[in-house]
Formats: C-alpha cells, structure tokens, sequence
C-alpha cells in the first residue's frame, strides 16, 4: 500500500475543512451524506474534496455504484484523522467535565482495597463538606501509588508501605493485622482460637505475587515451619485472591478488608499466629494541597481503617 509522504510533496497543506470533508465522506460514503454530517452544502463539500485531492496530487475516492469508495491512499489518512479527532475528542471531553464541576478538582491514587473499603466511606463525609471538589480515584499498586504522587499526578496516595522516594512525604495511619481466610468447609474453619502457621504447612496457599511485600511478610511467618506453604495461584488482587479462597483453591494471608467485599460466609476469617500487621500509609508531595485538607482526608482515612 502506497502512503502519502503529505509533508514531503504538499505545495499547500491540507485545512481543517480538507480534512473534516474527507473523514465525512469516508464514514458516509456520499458527498450528500457528508454534507448532512458537516452541516453544510453539497456543493461545499465537493469543492473541499477537489481542493484537497488537488493539493495532495492524487485522487482519493471511486465511484462505485453510485456510492464513493476510499482507496488505499484514503484510508491511510482516514487512520491518521480518526487518532487526531480521538485525542480532539478526549480534550472536549476534559473541557465539558471541567465546566461542569465548576470546582476543584482533587486526585486520589489509593490501592484498590483501599479504594473499593474505606475511599467511599471517607469520600461520602467529603462530599457533604466539600461539595464543590470533584474527585478523581486511581487504583494502583502502592508503588504506582506513590510514584503518582510523585510525578505531581495525584494530589494525594493511600496504600501499604513502600521504600522512600525523594519529596514525597508519607505518614503510618494503621497498622491492621493480617487474618487467615479459608474457605467454609475447611478443617480448621469452625476452630475459635488462632490458627497457626504450622497448622497450615501442608495446605494450598494463594499468594500475592510478591505484590508491595506480603508474600514476603507471609513467608517470614513460616520460617520456622520450614517454608511457606505450596502457593498454588498467584494472584496480586487481594480481592481476587480471597475469591480463589472462596472456591475452595487453598488459603490465603491477608487483612480484613477485602472480606467486607465479599458475600456473607463466602469464607471464613481466623485470626493468625505469629501475629503480623499490614501497615497502610499516606503519602503526598508537599505543595500539592493545603495542609487543612490534607489533615481532613488523612483524619477520615485513620477513623475508616480503625473501624475495621
């Protein structure tokens, strides 16, 4: 297929015009129809299609059947006007959710748990206080997280720890502690007092892919057993991952936040020995937010993971 080089051979760039008549006709197939698409007259359309076929130095339509067919040539601008008016299109779109709002516009970036658990219950609070900000959510891994906050395309971060990065601040709002979940009909389901790791050594266990550190901070726990667990299906979505426990796949180490996502009695939550904690933290880059309102958020995202 031959491609136009436009820059290359132009003596006259294509206009705007050129381009909307020749993206109306390959879409409508007519001169009339891309007339009634564009809001102008035929005879408009047809001199901007001579014009433009004039400019590029190559005819760009058949005439079939009474209809006007793209060739080779036509299609390959088509492709690059149909990515130009995705990314126009993108823009407007922006601009109308802007003049909507009227207001701020805060960017959150949090771990989906955080975002599917606590961001809501925090949010509706929001919403009431500050009913002018429209907020925006990014559900990441706690290091996308925090390296949204660091490239400044998030105003604020919330998820489990993660190694230092250079300007951006971060502080412990709790430490929750992680639990067993097992599936209902589990030996160990109906037991009251902790279930232990070595109670466990034997036993299918879903891990996290080494996702921000837990299948790290699991194994540590299973030292003295010999070694974790056999994992089974690694699943870095902790929701997934006590799904796959729901269906009886194997066991999974975790902090009770997902459970509250999940069906009553689709699995069955134990404490865990040794004890081991998941630490979520919030992390902002100084000058992105009024202190005020980081305090705010910061207050409300402590007292939702203390309910839990």
């Amino acid at each position: 297929m031959r491609t136009p080089n436009v820059a290359a051979t132009l003596q006259q760039p294509l206009g705007l015009k050129h381009v909307q008549a020749i993206h109306a006709i390959v879409l409508t197939g007519s001169v009339t129809g891309a007339a009634a698409r564009l809001h102008v007259t035929q005879p408009a359309v047809s001199n901007m299609l001579r014009d433009a076929q004039e400019r590029l130095g190559f005819e760009l339509f058949e005439r079939k059947a009474g209809r006007l067919v793209p060739n080779e040539d036509a299609l390959a601008l088509f492709e690059e006007i149909e990515r130009s008016f995705t990314g126009l299109r993108e823009i407007n779109g922006l601009a109308t959710r802007l003049r909507r709002q009227r207001g701020r516009r805060m960017v959150i970036a949090c771990t989906p748990v955080f975002a599917a658990v606590v961001l809501p219950r925090m949010l509706a609070a929001l919403r009431r206080e500050w009913p002018d900000v429209m907020f925006s959510v990014h559900s990441r891994s706690a290091e996308h997280v925090a390296a949204l906050v660091s490239s400044h395309k998030a105003d604020l971060g919330f998820g489990l720890t993660v190694p230092p990065i250079p300007g951006v601040r971060s502080e412990l709002l709790a430490e929750l502690p992680m639990v067993c979940y097992l599936p209902p009909g589990h030996r160990l389901a109906r037991r009251r007092r902790p279930v232990q790791a070595a109670e466990l050594s034997d036993e299918p266990m879903i891990g996290f892919s080494g996702q921000e550190g837990v299948d790290e901070h699991v194994a540590r726990a299973f030292h003295a057993c010999g070694g974790p667990p056999t994992v089974v299906v690694e699943c870095p979505a902790a929701l997934a991952a006590c799904s796959m426990v729901a269906q009886g796949i194997g066991f999974a180490i975790f902090d009770p936040l997902p459970a509250q996502l999940m069906a009553r009695g689709a699995v069955v939550l134990r404490h865990f020995e040794p004890a081991l904690t998941l630490p979520y933290c919030a992390y902002w880059f100084e000058t992105r937010m009024p202190a005020t309102e980081r305090e705010r958020l910061l207050a409300l995202a402590r007292q939702a993971l203390a309910a839990d």
